[in-house]
């Protein structure tokens, strides 16, 4: 360890001399500091200071902000960092410091993000994780994009193996076109998270608060208005009611593309030996890579939409802290192919994920009585819905039992369509009806098996069998086969046990 540092200039790092230097943030990584700092705060100010309204502890959180950002503005730069043989060096602190060594064979996931201030100044944010850790083992916001490419270049091993990995070019798997990304935006309808966006800020403002409540209204009586004979009529405000629903739904297919090709302009996935790599993004660029034997579990989804033009989607978790914040968990490998053909889509998985071919496996059902206990779930939930429009308006009642059909309906798609695998080390689960999803990973790389069956399954003489990975997070749907015979359920728990 040097005794003194040296600061050096933000060259390349690497080499024995630059090893033993300690290399500073980019000078103007105080700026994306605060600016993330006070991003929080937007709507806020813009209460304050455009509509002139807001209370006293908004002014006090602006104020709070800006202590935050100038506090960040100091630690920038006593951030430090240099490289051993073998090592990463992070230095930060200012009154209590603390120094982390990083060895190059525990990084696991490498993330770069670029927004378009990144991309003026030719800075980058680079973001280094481990499987283990709850948060990234480095964040340096921001250093130059040649330093971030030469970091990345010494942690893939490159740097010590260049004959070794000469032979591993880089090969593209897979690329989104436009008319790719318009079909992504028309299948997952994701312009709706936008609309519920913009309500929510529309509703922190008064004057805007008024428009969103009442215009509805307002645009159904003018557009009666315009039918003339049909003005005051039910055949009026019907076809009233159509046309504002016709044009909230383009408004959201419209915005349903735009948000496609903001987040997945210029998809490409590529492998380079053992690491895959994903670059995409409209306005914020984001680059994010892991070892392919750092995947823990596949999924592949398609909705009723999707479907019914011959694609699916298939994302991953890798081996990284679970229980980190939401910015960690969302920048770091995640999407392998946002949408693709069903046979681009198994091309994919045993090019991730070798030896396993989703053609050859051999799918078991559920058990036989798996339709009774759907459906009385569902059956459950149209109760409950039931005794909600009672307690509302009893005469709508009418109308929810039409959901008993379809309950029905969804519970025989969802039993037919059930199942698990256990073949060669995969363990795959099945499940869903209208949107359907497959989930596999490596027996061998299973965290925790748990053998489960609740009052209602004892009752049926059925349990449920789940495998735990790690980088798995509460929100991602669990590698579980659900419904089987209790003699099934124990084989299956002992056939997976043997191979963690």
């Amino acid at each position: 360890m040097a005794t003194t540092p040296s600061e050096s200039p933000a060259g390349a790092p690497g080499g024995p001399a630059a090893a033993l230097e300690w290399s500073r943030l980019h000078p103007l990584s105080w700026l994306f500091v605060m600016i993330g700092q006070l991003r929080p705060l937007v709507v806020p100010l813009v209460v304050l200071l455009v509509l002139g309204q807001g209370d006293w502890w908004e002014l006090m959180a602006v104020a709070g902000a800006v202590g935050v950002g100038v506090s960040s503005w100091v630690r920038s730069f006593a951030f430090r960092y240099r490289l051993t043989d073998d090592a990463l060096v992070v230095r930060e602190g200012v009154l209590h410091r603390t120094e982390r060594h990083v060895p190059f064979a525990r990084v696991q996931n490498v993330v770069q993000r670029r927004n378009p201030l990144h991309r003026a100044f030719g800075v980058t944010e680079l973001r280094l994780e481990s499987a283990g850790g709850a948060k990234p083992e480095a964040v340096m916001n921001v250093i130059t994009v040649a330093e971030a490419e030469s970091l990345e270049t010494i942690l893939r091993g490159r740097g010590a193996a260049d004959a070794a990995t000469a032979a591993d070019a880089e090969q593209p798997l897979l690329t989104l076109a436009p008319g790719d990304l318009v079909r992504l935006g028309l299948v997952t309808q994701r312009g709706m998270v936008v609309i519920g966006a913009l309500l929510a800020f529309a509703m922190q403002i008064e004057p805007l608060r008024e428009l969103v409540t009442e215009a509805p209204e307002r645009m159904v009586s003018a557009l009666a208005r315009r039918g003339g004979s049909l003005e005051g009529t039910t055949a009026g405000n019907v076809l009233a009611v159509g046309v504002l629903a016709l044009v909230f739904v383009a408004a959201l297919q419209v915005l349903s593309v735009l948000r496609a090709f903001t987040g997945f302009y210029g998809f490409t996935l590529r492998r380079s030996g053992e690491r895959i790599t994903t670059v995409s993004g409209l306005l914020t660029r984001q680059m994010a890579s892991a070892r392919r034997d750092k995947i823990q579990r596949l999924v592949i989804g398609e909705s009723l939409l999707s479907r019914l033009v011959g694609r699916q989607w298939l994302w991953c978790e890798v081996a990284a802290g679970a229980s980190g914040g939401e910015q960690e968990r969302t920048v770091r490998l995640r999407w392998l192919a946002p949408l693709a053909k069903p046979e681009a889509i198994a091309a994919l998985v045993a090019e991730v994920a070798p030896g396993v071919e989703l053609a050859s496996l051999r799918w078991r059902p559920p058990h036989p009585r798996a339709f009774r206990r759907i459906l009385s779930r569902r059956l459950l939930g149209v109760l409950v819905v039931a005794a909600a429009v009672a307690a509302a308006r009893a005469t709508l009642l009418p109308a929810v039992a039409l959901l008993v059909p379809w309950a029905i309906l969804g519970a025989r798609g969802q039993a037919r369509f059930a199942g698990h695998a256990h073949e060669r080390g995969v363990f795959a689960v099945r499940g869903g009806w209208l949107r359907r999803q497959w989930v596999l990973a490596w027996v061998e790389k299973g965290q925790a098996l748990a053998l489960a069956a609740t009052p209602f399954d004892r009752r049926n003489g059925m349990a449920s069998v789940e495998l735990d990975t790690a980088g798995a997070t509460a929100l991602g749907p669990p590698l579980r086969a659900p419904y089987l015979g209790e003699e099934q359920a124990r084989r299956l728990a002992a056939e997976l046990r043997g191979g963690l």
